[in-house]
């Protein structure tokens, strides 16, 4: 199977580009992936606010488990549908599973509670932004154990 970048890396064994014979999956995706996270994020307590001023401010009382719940559907349903979120298709990103294919549902969940798993820990966020910035396949902690990894969208 080819992509637009004219590879024909899908059938590969591994499934995944090559960083070394296919930089281009991965070239500038650590700054898209925080300006990604950023545009979700900020889209995501967008929402929030309007919840609050659409329930007339008795919605401050539960605004935090509404911003979470939304997120976490917001990630899970966009990611098993196209292996990328709303920002992530802003910046032309898409999360890859280990044999190269997107991600179904089983493994958005999955890996959206490894997200939130890893945000729990400054510690381990600041492994994550380390890992993503300067490994070849540009992986964080919660792609670990997947084995997934966020590559330039071939279409």
């Amino acid at each position: 199977m080819s992509d637009s970048f004219g590879g024909d890396w899908l059938g590969r064994v591994g499934g995944l580009p090559d960083p070394e014979t296919d930089p281009q999956f991965y070239d500038g995706v650590p700054a898209r992936r925080l300006f990604a996270a950023v545009i979700d994020v900020v889209s995501i307590w967008l929402l929030g606010a309007l919840f609050v001023v659409l329930t007339l401010g008795l919605g401050l009382f539960v605004v935090g488990g509404f911003v979470l719940l939304a997120d976490f559907v917001h990630r899970v349903l966009l990611i098993s549908s196209g292996s990328a979120t709303f920002g992530m298709r802003l910046m032309r990103i898409e999360l890859r599973r280990r044999d190269g294919r997107r991600f179904d549902m089983s493994h958005a969940i999955g890996h959206t509670l490894l997200f939130y798993l890893a945000g729990l820990s400054v510690i381990a966020q600041i492994v994550s932004v380390i890992m993503m910035a300067g490994s070849p396949l540009g992986r964080g902690l919660h792609d670990l154990p997947f084995g997934s990894t966020m590559i330039n969208s071939p279409a």
